[in-house]
């Protein structure tokens, strides 16, 4: 009903006064100019033809005012990227202002200040807008993100982006144990979300320090999930993931391959079954170090996952911008999108491309964005 309304104001519509070539034309006829005069003629064909296109523009407008799906990436293409908010968790944001993690160890004045009734409110909204800005600048179809809050914070993130026109129809967050960072992860998606697992199932054990067997330990995911997307007709399984930090040294790398190795027992019967499988998420390890490698599968028998962070899937003038985050000047790339070789199978020849987007806003976030684009066959 609505778009045969729609369509018929379109077929109907009449240029204004300021639109037509001529502010006195005739409806029917060419308005005729004394032949001696050098004033142009408008034919009939010229007025058609502005007419056929000012009609073009207003179906345009109204069905990207109606139908918001209409913004999607053109065609078959599918934009993925992940994304760290950096702290973006209302508990935890006065880290983005620059205090300790354990605001007991700011001054009393910055105490008092944060302590005072809805002073962290507003500077997480303050902080949701700067993060929301490079969202909307990259305007993804499905975008995973880390150092989320829970449901409710991302929720105010995702109004924040819509108060920018882009708007995310479907949201997950997962089941986050991580009691220290009060961290989450989660995903926005302009396709339909669906088959939610908010928390990664099993545990691996691992060595904390290799000449020391008493210091065996095991862990699970505390930041993960996987959901199922559906666009143009396909499904993909993704997983977004936030795998133990880089700090702690030899344990933590350790602990890191424990989790990598969970993660790849999970959606291994996927890949066995020919499904797409897609990880994203901050692995908190470079390409080619044995976190990657567990996780893709290098070092297995079966099947593993592309690494989309390699220079064949880079514009060769953007190369030297395939890091996603710096500490103490080195650049690294440690936030992945890893793809199963049914999705490149899916995908047109050369139709994966991956870019990093460079914001410069401190606030925001340490880290940037990794997009990578698909461009699907029919």
């Amino acid at each position: 009903m609505i778009c045969s309304k729609i369509y018929n104001i379109c077929m109907n519509v009449e240029m204004c006064e300021m639109c037509r070539p001529d502010t006195h034309a005739l409806p029917n006829a060419v308005k005729r100019i004394d032949k001696t005069a050098t004033k142009r003629i408008i034919s009939k064909k010229e007025e058609l033809g502005m007419y056929k296109l000012l009609r073009s523009f207003f179906i345009a407008i109204l069905v990207l005012a109606v139908f918001p799906q209409a913004s999607l990436s053109q065609g078959n293409s599918l934009m993925i990227a992940t994304f760290n908010c950096e702290f973006l968790t209302r508990p935890k944001v006065h880290i983005k202002f620059g205090l300790p993690f354990n605001i007991n160890k700011a001054s009393p004045a910055e105490k008092q200040q944060w302590n005072q009734p809805g002073f962290r409110d507003q500077k997480f909204k303050t902080a949701a807008g700067e993060v929301a800005k490079i969202i909307e600048s990259v305007a993804a179809d499905v975008i995973a993100l880390t150092e989320v809050g829970d449901g409710s914070d991302l929720e105010e993130l995702r109004t924040e982006i819509g108060s920018l026109g882009l708007n995310y129809q479907y949201m997950e967050v997962c089941d986050s144990s991580d009691g220290t960072t009060k961290q989450y992860v989660g995903v926005l998606s302009k396709f339909p979300i669906g088959d939610v697992i908010v928390k990664i199932p099993g545990r691996e054990s691992y060595i904390g320090e290799p000449d020391d067997p008493e210091t065996e330990n095991n862990t699970g995911i505390s930041k993960g999930m996987r959901v199922t997307v559906t666009a143009h007709g396909k499904e993909f399984l993704l997983y977004i993931l936030h795998l133990a930090s880089e700090s702690g040294g030899h344990e933590k790398d350790q602990q890191r391959i424990a989790q990598a190795s969970i993660v790849r027992r999970h959606y291994l019967p996927a890949i066995k079954e020919g499904k797409m499988v897609i990880v994203a998420g901050d692995l908190n390890d470079k390409k080619g170090q044995p976190t990657l490698l567990r996780i893709r599968g290098v070092d297995d028998i079966h099947e593993d996952l592309i690494q989309t962070g390699h220079t064949k899937y880079f514009d060769k003038d953007k190369l030297h911008t395939r890091w996603t985050y710096e500490y103490e000047g080195v650049r690294q790339q440690i936030d992945h999108i890893l793809l199963s070789f049914s999705v490149k199978d899916a995908c047109k020849r050369g139709g994966i491309k991956a870019r990093t987007v460079d914001h410069g806003n401190d606030l925001a976030s340490d880290h940037r964005p990794l997009v990578v684009t698909l461009k699907l066959k029919e």
